[in-house]
């Protein structure tokens, strides 16, 4: 899957080779028998043929569900690829052993993680909004606005069914970067990971954006809306958005500042610099103070690479 800002879109089903899901270097546990290969069980094997969900799909499903793929996203590629119905995809899905929604979160140890040292926080009453200059190096930027270059596509937005779907409310494009795609990814998602200390299953994959000259993303809030059903869509597997880590990759000489309209803060763009956020108050309610927009860069373009964190994890 590729991930976007509320919507993903299918890559598990193309053709071509697929990296196993591997243990991650110095970070992430090796599966639980239930997320390893054995994952058919007798239902699905009576229900779907080996050709029609292979191991490779078992593996790309995974995969995509712990990167933050919604369960109704995925649950509708399956009907669509195989042709089930909608309880065989469920069956297919709730097969796959992941952990259940915890009966207790405690988002208060989400809020208060350990800020790392290099970061000084922009201070707000009841709103935690730090900036780390000089995160990445240049090299790093650089290569990953390389990456950006070849993998982009049109930006999205959050809907209820979680379809890719593209609007003027969003302008900019989009990549995502897996960490399983190559081993440079894998170290800025680590040390992005290393930076909040968090469990790395709690996070998204990350994702780049590309603003050319007057491109945008109008004001948006990165936690889901209890009230709406994008809540109900986005935060049943993995829960709210709790943390959000941004990094820009290059200097914007003129606009593409990020806009936090209540906090009348305005965040220039410096390659390398890291800029992130606590989406909730200590008590897991939205903060809307939050809110934010990518301003059009007016000479230039704008990258930047984004990272949401998650209240809980798919991993049992």
């Amino acid at each position: 899957m590729r991930r976007v800002h509320g919507a993903f879109r299918v890559a598990w089903l193309r053709p071509g080779p697929w990296r196993k899901f591997r243990q991650r270097p110095n970070q992430r546990p090796k599966l639980k028998t239930p997320l390893a290969c054995s994952v058919l069980n007798h239902y699905i094997l009576k229900t779907l043929s080996t050709q029609m969900l292979s191991q490779t799909a078992i593996e790309n499903i995974t995969e995509s569900a712990l990167g933050g793929v919604s369960k109704t996203q995925l649950r509708s590629h399956l009907m669509t690829a195989f042709e089930i119905t909608e309880k065989e995809a469920n069956n297919i899905l709730d097969s796959l052993g992941f952990a259940k929604k915890p009966n207790y979160i405690n988002y208060f140890k989400h809020y208060n993680i350990d800020i790392p040292k290099g970061a000084e926080q922009i201070y707000f009453p009841c709103t935690k909004i730090y900036e780390y200059k000089n995160f990445l190096c240049p090299s790093d930027c650089y290569g990953l606005m390389d990456m950006a270059d070849a993998k982009v596509r049109r930006s999205c937005v959050a809907n209820p069914k979680d379809e890719a779907l593209s609007t003027d409310y969003r302008t900019s494009w989009t990549a995502d970067l897996e960490w399983q795609s190559s081993d440079f990814v894998n170290q800025i998602d680590i040390k992005i990971g290393r930076a909040l200390n968090l469990n790395p299953f709690l996070g998204e994959t990350i994702q780049i954006q590309r603003y050319k000259p007057g491109q945008y993303y109008k004001e948006h809030c990165d936690f889901f809306y209890p009230s709406t059903k994008e809540y109900g869509v986005y935060t049943e597997w993995m829960g709210q958005r709790t943390w959000t880590f941004m990094v820009y990759l290059n200097d914007v000489e003129e606009g593409g500042e990020t806009y936090f309209k209540h906090l009348n803060l305005k965040i220039k763009p410096e390659q390398g610099k890291a800029v992130f956020w606590s989406n909730l108050y200590p008590f897991g309610l939205p903060n809307p103070k939050t809110m934010h927009e990518a301003l059009p860069p007016i000479s230039g373009d704008k990258y930047v690479i984004t990272k949401w964190w998650r209240s809980w994890s798919l991993m049992p």
